[in-house]
């Protein structure tokens, strides 16, 4: 988690998507995050992000480089549960 803090201002955003953000998993349902970071970070947040979750398996695409299917998805599904991107 203290790596995360540091890497705070170069992650820009967080969307839970999938089944989970559906609300039809099960006990067994990996975890689908959507991740909008600095790229030279991708890899320290990925990581970090896989030891927080603990026993589940998480799935963690980068959304700056997703396929039209799960941007599609992502779009009808996805719950943002982290926004630091700045707002002019």
């Amino acid at each position: 988690m203290q790596l995360l803090k540091k890497q705070e201002k170069s992650l820009k955003k967080v969307v839970l998507f999938g089944s989970r953000a559906k609300g039809n998993y099960k006990y067994n349902s990996d975890i689908d995050l959507g991740i909008l970071c600095d790229k030279k970070y991708k890899g320290t947040i990925a990581e970090e992000l896989d030891e927080l979750v603990g026993v589940y398996s998480l799935d963690i695409v980068f959304l700056d480089s997703i396929n039209e299917e799960i941007k599609l998805q992502i779009e009808k599904y996805g719950i943002e549960i982290y926004d630091n991107l700045d707002i002019c």
